[in-house]
């Protein structure tokens, strides 16, 4: 794992990293009047030079993008979803948990129509870098696939690079031979419909989710990884190292939303991933009531943290701190682990490597952001010279 080597990689696959819209998308979004309390609607963001990309929330009313977005990112209870009140804005929202999970999430109510002539949904498409749209499997969804693909080859016209992703939702309550059978319905009925269009071309990305078990965090792990152009980089720093440790699997976790941003080549099982957030949930709980009350930084979760669980299968489960807001989640034998002092030696070397990461991202953003008020600076000159 030589510095050199990462350090280039980081720095061709973060040459793009916010190459989501650039500065002369600053127009009004509309003159709808829409607004949030949790921000304000706008592109305000680009004057600063701090873009980040879009995942759009979108659906029919009842479909569930508010609970999933709460369940995700707020840590609330999936029963406490049911008193939620239908969303009536376009809400947006920051996520900036790590310098890897960094994105604006947009909830779009179902009744409005961003297609009126009112809404500038060109606006809306271009700076995206992931659409969800939610369908409600326990519903009449011949609706929701008519919205699905008027939205979908809408915004492939203005922004072909948007990752269309479309979450099959509240399938808790269905029998695993009904989800199939609800997927595959789906699936062929909205691809059908993009080839009557003669837009084979569009890729839609299917997943059966639920606020009831992880099946929605895993889901949104997907799509967060497909913003992250670090990715390749990520996954072969984890390859590395697995490697030479004698660990089966990895995951590179944010401890906020249990999303796992990257993980190594080999499958992801679902009940790996599931013990994985048990054991985040366990060391985050332990931490705030045992952890060190001087923290500067307010958080139970810091460089000292580490945890160990041995499983009755003879698998150990190895978690440690990589940055304030990412952890390494590890499953290995327990024949493995007896060379702790070379896994921690390894480890510290993939931590360094992570850090090298970040750091050409930073200087990425500086010089975009330093270019961003370059080109602020010349538009305002110019147009003053224009009033005078």
């Amino acid at each position: 794992m030589t510095s050199d080597r990462v350090s280039s990689l980081g720095a061709e696959e973060d040459d793009t990293a916010l190459g989501y819209y650039d500065d002369d998308d600053l127009e009004a979004f509309s003159d709808a009047g829409l607004g949030c309390e949790d921000g304000v609607l706008g592109f305000s963001d680009s004057l600063n030079g701090d873009v980040k990309p879009r995942i759009l929330l979108m659906g029919l009313r009842r479909s569930g993008k508010s609970s999933i977005q709460k369940v995700v990112f707020h840590k609330m209870s999936p029963n406490e979803t049911l008193f939620l009140e239908s969303t009536n804005k376009i809400c947006r929202e920051d996520v900036s948990s790590s310098s890897f999970v960094s994105f604006q999430i947009w909830d779009f109510p179902g009744q409005i129509d961003f297609f009126d002539p009112s809404f500038d949904y060109e606006m809306i498409f271009i700076g995206t870098g992931a659409l969800i749209f939610v369908i409600d499997s326990q519903d009449d969804y011949v609706e929701a696939l008519s919205r699905l693909h008027l939205t979908v080859t809408r915004a492939y016209k203005v922004n072909p690079d948007i990752h269309f992703e479309v979450f099959i939702h509240k399938v808790d309550g269905l029998s695993d031979d009904h989800k199939i059978e609800k997927q595959g319905d789906i699936h062929k009925r909205a691809n059908d419909d993009l080839a009557d269009t003669g837009l084979e071309r569009i890729h839609l990305s299917f997943y059966l989710t639920s606020i009831y078990d992880h099946s929605i965090f895993e889901a949104f792990s997907k799509v967060v990884q497909k913003l992250i152009p670090q990715l390749p980089t990520l996954e072969n720093l984890l390859n590395i190292f697995i490697s030479n440790s004698g660990i089966e699997k990895a995951f590179l976790f944010d401890v906020v939303s249990k999303i796992y941003i990257a993980t190594d080549s080999s499958p992801v099982d679902m009940q790996t991933y599931e013990l994985c957030c048990d054991m985040i949930d366990v060391v985050i709980d332990i931490s705030c009531i045992y952890g060190l009350e001087n923290n500067v930084a307010g958080l139970p979760y810091d460089k000292e943290s580490m945890a160990i669980i041995h499983l009755n299968n003879t698998t150990v489960m190895y978690l440690k701190e990589v940055t304030k807001f990412l952890a390494m989640v590890c499953f290995l034998r327990k024949e493995s682990f007896d060379r702790k002092g070379l896994i921690d030696y390894n480890f510290h070397c993939f931590k360094s490597a992570i850090q090298e990461v970040f750091d050409v991202r930073v200087k990425v953003q500086q010089n975009r952001k330093l270019l961003s008020q370059r080109r602020w600076s010349k538009l305002t000159s110019t147009v003053l010279s224009n009033t005078h």
